[in-house]
């Protein structure tokens, strides 16, 4: 005869088993997501009113940035702001260097007018919150990744209308 407790287990508490199971792997998942590898960037949106500010100084003191395009600065999807006066660098793979006043307020416009995504304003850092530059772009910002000890890369980025 057989008693209650022993035998085969029932068909509900495999399956309850097999949901707290499914949970922990799609947290362990999310987690891993989350993480990141090891020696990315952070970035920080500015809000709209910073934005604002933050843009009219950049379009004066362009000279003291190297200014980095993704396409053609008729038409881009993102303007990188390296500050001259530090040892880091802020890089774009596959970006030009944009070398005159006119092409960088061009640059800045077009992606400031690109009527299907909302661009934004992104501070740059480093692990230790150093500050590596500005970011304006029309979409979500790809995360940097690091290259060097002084230097961090966004991936390429495919505007709207330049395809590298």
């Amino acid at each position: 005869m057989k008693s209650k407790g022993m035998g085969a287990p029932c068909c509900r508490c495999v399956f309850w088993k097999f949901r707290v199971g499914l949970v922990w792997l799609a947290l362990v998942f999310a987690a891993a997501a989350c993480a990141g590898t090891r020696g990315t960037g952070l970035y920080e949106p500015l809000s709209f009113a910073e934005k604002k500010s933050v843009l009219e100084e950049l379009k004066k003191n362009w000279q003291d940035y190297n200014v980095y395009c993704d396409g053609a600065a008729s038409s881009p999807g993102a303007v990188i702001f390296d500050p001259k006066n530090d040892d880091r660098n802020l890089i774009g793979y596959r970006y030009i260097k944009l070398s005159k006043e006119d092409s960088v307020r061009v640059a800045i416009v077009q992606v400031e007018f690109q009527l299907d995504f909302v661009p934004k304003l992104y501070r740059i850092f480093d692990e230790e919150k150093k500050f590596y530059g500005y970011v304006l772009l029309a979409r979500d910002l790809p995360a940097p990744k690091r290259v060097d000890e002084k230097t961090m890369e966004l991936p390429a980025f495919q505007s709207t209308f330049h395809l590298p």
